[in-house]
């Protein structure tokens, strides 16, 4: 990955760092804490990333890449009507109108500028937009590159570019206040614990805490024992240091789960990201919920279900239109034994352990609603575009596996970190999955990426501005 190779250790940085110093710190290389880092290097600031990982990229590397934006250009093309209310009003209401109205209200208003930023350093999106899993309506671009690889690519080497400092392998352990303002923090390193002072601010974007299987039991108990499609670096330490220091948490109770891993197998195949191209299926082989419906509902729905299981089904026209890390992913899980490749409907149902004559008619009810732009389960008729007759046909697990957490730090609209009476904490700012307020209980799909950069970027700026 271009400019990958320039990130450093801390131990190879620390000499520079002791003698020059630096600026801002910013905590995760996502795509809010790279673009935290950028807008704070092209303010003139010196910036430098600390990751835990070994590598940068985090979660963002390993996301579906969806970014949800405005666009005149593209829904102008496909004909497709959208707006600024709009927008903001499916994503206040799909959230169980429990998110900070002015959090949403800058996201929406962010999206198309923060879109065509992304483009201006090198991000490449499809022509089309479409209607993700959970997105509710089309405008949900898709990158060119698979997953998230080409943000951390766009976002790493324009950092470097701006002269960001990147070390790997550094994990933050502490926040370092002076005269209650945040001027540092503790790393470490070499087994270490090294102090490491910021002359202007802090940025935490070190995403949520959705492989921490403690917090997530502590906080929603009816999801415990779930896999996780998270890094395995997703454990919200920082987070929780941040608390320890007055910066309030909110919102910690909503966890977002997506069709993946179920409990006991190894594969998770994301035949469900279209909701044109797929219908879910139970253990009975018959269709349960439209598959347009909110995340939150859809969670609790195959939760339900009998073993807490469904089934993702498409057929070869829809397979073929995934990328091609979905399709490698189908093939991995097809050779485990995990998903289901088969000429014909009922040799499909017979390998998935489902009675044939159900999947057979479930299917074809569903053809003649396609046919008709009358789903009776409630399905959209801007959704109801393909049939599901191109064999072979292609079925995998669809178990719920922790996708999001939704809670996190509190923070304004300027994404400063908000102590437990609401009042701004000095020189800390916070952006990504580890704050809290910007989805409320439900987070519309592909609004991830978007809030990331939306607030990294707001959080990088408002880190140099207010610190003049």
């Amino acid at each position: 990955m271009p400019g990958v190779s320039e990130a450093l250790s801390l131990s190879a940085y620390l000499g520079e760092w002791l003698q020059v110093g630096t600026d801002v710190i910013v905590v995760g290389s996502g795509a809010a804490g790279l673009s935290a880092a950028v807008e704070a290097a092209s303010a003139g600031a010196r910036v430098t990333v600390l990751e835990k990982a070994p590598e940068i990229g985090g979660n963002t590397l390993i996301s579906g890449g969806y970014f949800a934006a405005l666009d005149p250009v593209r829904q102008k093309r496909q004909h497709i009507f959208d707006s600024t209310e709009f927008f903001y009003r499916q994503t206040f209401e799909f959230g169980g109108r429990r998110a900070k109205p002015e959090l949403v209200r800058r996201l929406v208003e962010n999206s198309t500028e923060s879109l065509q930023w992304l483009e201006g350093l090198g991000m490449r999106f499809k022509p089309k937009v479409i209607e993700l899993y959970g997105g509710h309506w089309a405008r949900c671009h898709c990158p060119v590159l698979p997953l998230g690889q080409g943000y951390i690519r766009a976002l790493s080497a324009a950092a470097l570019r701006c002269g960001v400092k990147i070390c790997t392998g550094s994990p933050v352990v502490d926040l370092v206040f002076r005269d209650g303002r945040a001027a540092g923090v503790t790393v470490l390193e070499g087994g270490r614990m090294r102090t490491l002072r910021a002359r202007k601010a802090v940025v935490l974007a070190s995403g949520g805490f959705a492989a921490n299987a403690r917090l997530i039991e502590r906080y929603a108990p009816q999801l415990r024992g779930l896999t996780t499609d998270n890094i395995p670096s997703s454990t919200g330490e920082v987070m929780l240091v941040a608390h320890r220091h007055g910066a309030a948490l909110r919102d910690m109770q909503y966890i977002q789960c997506l069709p993946g891993c179920p409990p006991g197998k190894t594969h998770r195949v994301r035949f469900h990201s279209v909701v044109s191209r797929f219908i879910f299926v139970n253990t009975e082989g018959r269709r349960f919920i439209r598959e347009d419906g909110p995340r939150d509902v859809l969670r609790d729905t195959v939760l339900s279900q009998p073993h807490r299981l469904a089934f993702s089904v498409l057929d070869d026209a829809g397979f073929r239109d995934y990328g091609i890390l979905v399709q490698k992913e189908a093939v991995e899980a097809l050779e485990a034994g995990e998903a289901w490749k088969a000429g014909s409907v009922r040799e499909l149902a017979g390998k998935m352990g489902v009675p044939a004559a159900a999947l057979i008619e479930t299917i074809a009810q569903y053809n003649r609603g396609v046919r008709s732009r009358c789903d009776r389960w409630g399905k959209s008729p801007r959704e109801l575009r393909y049939t599901l007759s191109h064999p072979p046909f292609w079925a995998c697990y669809a178990g719920m596996t922790i996708h999001y957490t939704e809670g996190g730090l509190d923070i304004d609209e300027m994404a400063r970190c908000l102590d437990a009476k609401g009042r701004p904490i000095p020189g800390l700012f916070a952006a990504g999955a580890v704050t809290g307020g910007v989805h409320g209980s439900n987070r519309l799909g592909a609004n991830g990426l978007t809030g990331a950069v939306v607030f990294g970027r707001t959080a990088g700026k408002m880190a140099v501005r207010l610190n003049v």
